[in-house]
């Protein structure tokens, strides 16, 4: 079975889709630490942090669950890793991820009418490109991140001994 016929169904996708804006919330809010991900971290250190969040938000054990899962999942794709926090975390368009990717792509072999030559591709091929991948990670991330959220361990409620 060829990687762009695996697809989650809507339930699936909405389900993920759902926790990685919270978690793209909690991450760009600044609640993430430098140590616990590089990656992230690494990202995030040009961003300030906003006094109020202005979209939903995970708490900080659902949010460092989630990075830890992002982590693991996608770390060997920078481009996909890039385009997961550009879409989740600075919430930007796919089609000005798509733009973006097409601005700093590097010519390639690109067939044509006329023949295969090289050339950068064209936008339209960037947004199928930012579409497809955004879909594989999230299809990549839902069985890691569902699994993720059977196993954790509740943290108990905290008495206040007075």
């Amino acid at each position: 079975m060829n990687v762009t016929q695996l697809r989650l169904n809507n339930e699936q996708y909405h389900w993920v889709n759902s926790w990685l804006e919270r978690w793209g919330a909690w991450v760009y809010s600044g609640r993430l630490e430098k140590p616990q991900s590089s990656l992230i971290a690494h990202c995030m250190a040009t961003k300030k942090p906003q006094a109020s969040p202005t979209r939903p938000m995970c708490n900080d054990d659902d949010g460092l669950l989630i990075s830890r899962v992002v982590d693991t999942v996608i770390p060997v794709d920078n481009q996909a890793f890039g385009i997961l926090l550009s879409y989740y975390v600075q919430r930007l368009s796919r089609y000005s991820i798509a733009a973006y990717s097409q601005k700093v792509a590097i010519p390639r072999n690109v067939s044509t009418r006329g023949g295969n030559r090289f050339k950068t591709p064209s936008l339209a091929t960037c947004r199928r490109e930012v579409d497809q991948i955004l879909e594989e990670s999230l299809y990549l991330l839902h069985p890691s991140l569902e699994q993720a959220f059977k196993c954790r361990k509740r943290v108990g409620k905290i008495k206040k001994v007075a």
